[in-house]
């Protein structure tokens, strides 16, 4: 990195930080991180101006696990301008040597990388702006903070990392893919699977077949019916859409076995919204359209509460099951988009090897 021009006086300096992230979550967290970290570092440095940028970009797989290209990166995507220290946000998970990776940090560079999956998948928001306060601590003389970067430290030469040992830290890496995955975005990219699980639905309303089958279930099979058709669901999505990762090496089995890992819970995760969203419709729906006088030539009495709920819980799970039908409608993109992120998949096709690991 060139030396940077004098960004204040002798009076007060004016430290130039860069908080550079990838398009998407990356970016909103950024944002928001901007709001309050003026105001903490005032706190930590009071007797220094802080002028905080946010930037939206990636820097590729390749750039962002290597520091020199990093540097360079950023130099040719700020066009000259001067920065003091520069933090990158990334959604892509990294690692050093098997251990989910936090940070990674260059203080002859002042520039680190923080690995957002890797803070897990509560309380983000704070765990980010305690790990760029931490950052900031250990690069930049001004700033004088009790705050650390999470994790255990780990040395490379000239570059510091920051990592999560022990299954706990495994654990806190997929929950936080997870989250980076964003299930709700299944709603949008599943319109058309909708459709089959709304026609399905509606078949089993006027079904009287439907109506007597629900009088012989307990709650213990209607959920198993509930788990198998989420279950069926999912798996036609990743059959369908080809989003099982078949690994070639070792390194790539255990990136596979992480990404696969994070696909399938964000699938479960987002159909199961799915799937309580149309359970609360088909119950109003069923109260509404099927009255006493309607069911009571079928089932022989007059209809409960437990039996409206039992019905429309096996309606449901039906609807879920048929939904498969669409899913082989939908565009590839979309779900892709849904399951992984889409900086995700940008990024695996840009390099076939894990960022990151050794």
């Amino acid at each position: 990195m060139d030396d940077p021009e004098p960004t204040g006086t002798a009076e007060t300096p004016r430290p130039q930080v860069l908080l550079m992230a990838d398009p998407g979550w990356p970016t909103e967290v950024a944002a928001r991180l901007k709001e309050d970290l003026a105001d903490l570092l005032a706190d930590m440095a009071a007797d220094v101006d802080w002028h905080i940028t946010v930037e939206s970009s990636s820097l590729g797989v390749v750039a962002a696990s290597d520091l020199p290209l990093m540097v360079q990166a950023l130099n040719e995507r700020l066009q000259g301008r001067t920065w003091d220290l520069a933090v990158f946000l990334t959604d892509l998970p990294y690692r050093d040597q098997a251990r989910p990776l936090v940070a990674m940090l260059s203080p002859s560079d002042h520039i680190a990388l923080l690995s957002l999956p890797s803070l897990g998948l509560f309380r983000v928001p704070r765990r980010v702006r305690d790990a760029t306060l931490g950052v900031i601590t250990e690069l930049l003389p001004e700033a004088s903070g009790t705050t650390r970067v999470p994790g255990r430290i780990q040395y490379a030469g000239l570059r510091r990392n920051y990592v999560l040992p022990g299954a706990r830290g495994r654990l806190r890496l997929l929950s936080g893919m997870v989250r980076a995955n964003r299930p709700w975005l299944l709603f949008p990219g599943l319109s058309r699977a909708l459709a089959g699980v709304f026609a399905t639905a509606a078949f089993g309303l006027i079904s009287s077949d439907v109506w007597s089958v629900s009088l012989h279930l307990d709650a213990v099979h209607d959920a198993v019916l509930m788990f198998a058709s989420i279950t069926a669901l999912v798996t036609w999505l990743i059959v369908d859409h080809e989003l099982w990762e078949r690994p070639s090496s070792e390194i790539a089995r255990q990136r596979a076995a992480l990404y696969n890992a994070a696909t399938v819970l964000t699938l479960y995760i987002g159909i199961a919204c799915l799937y309580a969203a149309l359970y609360v419709l088909v119950i109003l729906t069923t109260v509404f359209v099927l009255t006493p006088e309607a069911l009571n030539p079928v089932i022989r009495h007059d209809p409960s509460a437990g039996y409206y709920l039992s019905l429309a819980w096996f309606i449901t799970s039906m609807g879920t099951v048929g939904g498969a039908l669409g899913v082989g409608l939908e565009d590839e993109d979309a779900v892709r988009q849904a399951a992984y992120g889409e900086r995700q998949r940008q990024s695996q096709r840009q390099d076939t090897d894990w960022p990151g690991d050794g």
